[in-house]
Order: C-alpha cells, then sequence, then structure tokens
C-alpha cells in the first residue's frame, strides 16, 4: 500500500490544525450527508435499520442531526458481513478486537480504511513533535489486532521503525532501544513497569535510553502512572484513544486532553440511561460516527467508554471540541453490595500508593450470598514479609480514604471480614506479555 509522505502528512495536519471551526462544522455535515447515502445504498443491513425506524433520512443534513438515527453497538459484527458492508468485494483485511469485553468481533478494512488509519495515528506523532528521521520502536502486537501494522506503517513515514512485538521478549526491546537511538516508542501502559523492571535487573538507567516521547494506548492508566514513568524515563508520555473498530481517534495534546481527528469522526456523548446528549463536562458513553469509512455504517456506534466532552477550543489551539481522559466502560462496571465501581477507581488508588506497582487483580466471588474481593497486587521492589503487611495497609487506608463510594465499599468488607489484600513479588502477574486481565468476576 502507498501511503503519504512525510510531506504530504505536514500539509494534510496543517491543513486540519489550521480550519476555522465554521469550516469544520461545514466539511463534517457534508461529510455526514455523503456516509449515510452510501451507507443507505450498499448496505443492506442499514438500510432495513432505517426502515424498520421509520426515518426520512433527507432530514439528516448535518451532524447535528444524527441524534435522530438509531444508535447501533457491536450487534453489527454478529450479521453477515455481505450483508452489513458498503463495500463487500473491496475488503482487504478483517482485524480482530482482543476480547477483552467478553466477545471478539471481525472488524473489515478496505484499502482507503487502512490508509485513513494510517493517516490518522501517522498525525498524531505529528502532534506531539515527532520530526523527519525520528526513530522509533513499535512494541504493539502484530497479527490479527490492527494496533501493530498502523503503527508501525505511520512511524515509518518519519523514519526507521523497529518492530518489537510485545511477545518477543524485553530483551528483545532493550537491547533495540539501546543499540538503535530510537527517539520515541509506541507502547500498552502496562509495558513500562516490565521495562523498569528488566533495566533494574540489567542495572540499566531507564533515563539513559533517551527516549523522548513515549505513546500509550490500549489500556487505562492514572495521572499517578504517568508523572511517575515521566520522571524515570524522562520522557513525556503521551495517550491516544483507538480502538479496532475505527483504529486511532483521538490523540492527547500537552494539556492532557483528547482532541478527535474530526474530518474521519465525529463524537458524541450519551446519557447511557436515556440515550440523550450530555452537557458539556458530564460524563456519559461516547458513540463515534465514522465519516469516511468504506467496510462498514459505523454511524452512531456506542463505544461504551465513558468520557466527558469539553467545548472548544482547547488552550493549544486545536479546533473543535474535545475529549476528558477516558474513564472506563460502562460494560466493564462491576457492582457491589449495590454500589458501582469502575476499574480506573481502583487503578488510582493502587497506583497513588508508594510502593505498588500498577499490575493487580481484583477477585470478585459470590460466597454464601455474600459479595467477597481478594485484591492481588504487584509490588514494585522485592519485599518480605512485614514490607506486605504494610502495603497492603497503606494500600486499604488508601482505598478507604479516597472516593466516597469506594469508602463505603471498602469499609463494609473490611468489618464484614469480606475483604482481602494479597501483596505479590515483582514479577507473579506482569512476567505473562499483553494485556493484564485485572477485573475477575466470578459470581
Amino acid at each position: 500500500m502507498q501511503f503519504m509522505n512525510y510531506n504530504e502528512l505536514l500539509a494534510d495536519f496543517q491543513k486540519i490544525h489550521n480550519q476555522s471551526e465554521i469550516e469544520q462544522r461545514a466539511f463534517k455535515d457534508r461529510l455526514v450527508r455523503r456516509q449515510l447515502q452510501e451507507a443507505i445504498t450498499k448496505s443492506n443491513y442499514y438500510r432495513e435499520l432505517i426502515d424498520h425506524n421509520n426515518i426520512d433520512i433527507g432530514v439528516i443534513q448535518s451532524c447535528a442531526d444524527l441524534h435522530l438515527l438509531p444508535i447501533i453497538s457491536s450487534e453489527i459484527f454478529s450479521e453477515s458481513m455481505s450483508k452489513v458492508s458498503m463495500a463487500f468485494d473491496d475488503i482487504v483485511r478483517y482485524c480482530h478486537t482482543s476480547g477483552s469485553t467478553g466477545t471478539t468481533k471481525r472488524v473489515p478494512y478496505t484499502r482507503k480504511d487502512i490508509d485513513n488509519a494510517v493517516t490518522s495515528q501517522a498525525r498524531s506523532y505529528l502532534f506531539a513533535g515527532v520530526e523527519p528521521f525520528d526513530k522509533c520502536l513499535c512494541a504493539m502486537t502484530y497479527g490479527p489486532w490492527p494496533s501493530g501494522m498502523i503503527c508501525h506503517a505511520a512511524s515509518e513515514i518519519f523514519g526507521l521503525t523497529i518492530p518489537a512485538d510485545s511477545f518477543l521478549g524485553l530483551d528483545h526491546q532493550l537491547q533495540s532501544l539501546q543499540k538503535d537511538k530510537l527517539n520515541y516508542m509506541v507502547c500498552l501502559p502496562s509495558l513500562l513497569p516490565r521495562l523498569e523492571q528488566h533495566c533494574l535487573e540489567k542495572d540499566i538507567s531507564p533515563e539513559s535510553l533517551n527516549v523522548r516521547n513515549i505513546f500509550m494506548v490500549g489500556e487505562l492508566f492514572s495521572e499517578d502512572f504517568r508523572s511517575y514513568y515521566e520522571k524515570l524515563f524522562n520522557s513525556k508520555l503521551i495517550n491516544m484513544y483507538a480502538n479496532t473498530e475505527f483504529g486511532l481517534v483521538a490523540t492527547e495534546c500537552r494539556h492532557h486532553n483528547l482532541h478527535v481527528w474530526e474530518d474521519y469522526f465525529h463524537a458524541e456523548v450519551i446519557d447511557p440511561d436515556t440515550g440523550e446528549p450530555c452537557e458539556f463536562g458530564v460524563t456519559g458513553e461516547l458513540v463515534i460516527t465514522a465519516l469516511q469509512r468504506e467496510a462498514l455504517p459505523l454511524i452512531r456506534y456506542n463505544t461504551h467508554d465513558l468520557v466527558e466532552m469539553h467545548s472548544g477550543p482547547c488552550e493549544c489551539g486545536h479546533p473543535g471540541t474535545y475529549l476528558g481522559p477516558i474513564q472506563g466502560r460502562s460494560d466493564n462496571m462491576f457492582t457491589v453490595n449495590g454500589a458501582n465501581v469502575y476499574p480506573i477507581m481502583l487503578e488510582n488508588t493502587i497506583t497513588g500508593t508508594t510502593g505498588l506497582s500498577s499490575f493487580y487483580h481484583c477477585i470478585i466471588e459470590k460466597v454464601d450470598g455474600y459479595d467477597h474481593l481478594t485484591f492481588k497486587i504487584e509490588a514494585r521492589e522485592a519485599v518480605d514479609k512485614q514490607g506486605k503487611i504494610g502495603l497492603a495497609q497503606l494500600f486499604y487506608s488508601n482505598l478507604s480514604g479516597s472516593d466516597v463510594t469506594l469508602r463505603m465499599i471498602f469499609l463494609g468488607l473490611k468489618s464484614a471480614l469480606r475483604l482481602n489484600i494479597e501483596i505479590l513479588q515483582p514479577g507473579e502477574i506482569s512476567q505473562k506479555p499483553g494485556k493484564v486481565k485485572k477485573i475477575i468476576d466470578r459470581r
């Protein structure tokens, strides 16, 4: 496939970055009308959906009218692809989700869809200051998932890119960083604690690797996590929001706001209970419309990711609205004693506890009709028995003294002897590559 070169990418980025909000809105409205017409004409699935809901698509003239259309979700991937797709004969690749929510989805891409995904990814590097001839360690997983291939192709627009699939091991990744003098890397956040431990074992200072930017995608992380690893590696950590269904949707500016690439996507935030639009600054579910997708009519697709939307412009000067940090998924939420708990609430407390790493399991079980919770958390460094007791006590103190919801839940569990905190040695969870399943609900 032939992707943009650097000069073409720079011109493309400047055009988008310098658009006024009026120009941006008019351009997006034209894309919405075209995308909807393509979906109605070429996708039997979407045409039946519109007919079933008795919708006159003639009234959909702008992004502001999208709320009149039905929301779609993962059920679209259970349909026959020949029925759903708008360009079935032009599909050149299927990518798979990791199945972190229980069901693996197979997502089709045409050549143009891949081109757009690579451009969106490359813009994110440019937005963060990556320059021509900068060299990258791509530590994402290659194979049936899109992240490795797309991140790699985008990085090659700038210069040398070393494939360092997480399954190749830490030795390979560390040697590449040292020998090839790489400027930036792309990885899951969970790679950084593993790399830290490996550097410690090899008596290597992480700061000596001279990695200027670390782009992170695919997992949630807290601000305490960011602060710790920015200092440890003397690097800038940059969050990117992406998923298999769309590719890279948004990237973070220096103010830690997520900016959606508005010529490819339109974002809405809705109330999970009513489906109505949320006010700016109110947390809801992120709904995305792909404005230039060929393979699938992803129009008002509910990601179930929880986020706030804010009115622009951002202080960084990029036009349009922007998103706050992703707070978790509504379908990853779990209930304990009738109260809702989101993983990011636990993540913030764990990474904010001195001496604990970000690797943990939270195991929820039903015993004699009651909820029991067991935390298994890796220590950042090797600890003896007394050290484990001290870390467990410190974690519980932080847990019961933080968010009011957590305080009510865990004070009750502790008093009823239904809470267990087990501190593990470094490597007991993190030695396995790839994503860690942190919430294990066995009820």
